[in-house]
């Protein structure tokens, strides 16, 4: 199964909650949170974090005491030592933390607002990039584009080692390093385009995508 939880930043929390929700997480959590200049960012790091101990308690785990043993591979990709994958992404007013007992996963949400379309023509393919010129709505054909390349990457694990001009998107999969990764889109409001990637087939039936309100919800 895939499990794809999300939540949205939609203000700033009082303290009181804000120290609250904080508590469950370990010291050096906590301490880079409390570093973020801008309080959405804190808060998205925070909510995903929490997104993730409320995953792992789905699937039979105690998320409260694994996240206390988060690592990083060389890379930099967070894991735990459980039979869950794991992989958060937040923009704008969403956060998303995406998980499964069965394969890797990558997940990535993007926000559709104004870029410089120009300054990403480096990332994509010959094939693609014209696509993306050619679509009706250029910003939106980018964005379907960059969400499953990010999502692929973060599944991958090598982060930008692999360049993402080399992650070329198929019909229902990412192509890198020859391999074929099983891709889907996650269906959230029209302002946002958010795809998963697997080292694995999943059925569409084993997906679920379920938002969760930490507001009401206790730790």
């Amino acid at each position: 199964m895939a499990l794809i939880l999300h939540t949205k930043v939609e203000k700033r929390l009082e303290a009181a909650k804000y120290e609250a929700l904080l508590e469950p997480l370990p010291a050096d959590i906590r301490q880079k949170i409390r570093r973020y200049r801008r309080w959405q960012d804190a808060h998205a790091c925070l909510l995903g974090k929490l997104l993730l101990i409320e995953g792992l308690q789905r699937f039979g785990l105690d998320g409260a005491s694994l996240i206390h043993q988060l690592q990083y591979t060389d890379f930099g990709r967070p894991y735990l030592p459980a039979p869950v994958d794991f992989n958060i992404s937040h923009s704008g007013e969403y956060v998303l933390c995406a998980l499964s007992n069965r394969c890797r996963v990558g997940v990535d949400i993007e926000k559709v607002q104004p870029i410089n379309l120009s300054d990403f023509r480096g990332q994509m393919t010959e094939a693609e990039w014209a696509t993306v010129t050619g679509a009706a709505n250029p910003l939106r054909a980018f964005y379907y584009y960059w969400t499953r390349k990010e999502a692929a990457i973060k599944a991958h694990g090598h982060g930008l080692s692999l360049p993402l001009k080399e992650v070329v998107i198929g019909e229902g999969e990412v192509m890198m390093e020859g391999r074929g990764w099983p891709l889907y889109e996650v269906e959230l409001p029209a302002k946002y385009i958010c795809h998963l990637v697997t080292d694995g087939r999943v059925e569409e039936s084993d997906i679920r995508v379920e938002g969760v309100g930490f507001l009401k919800t206790p730790f």
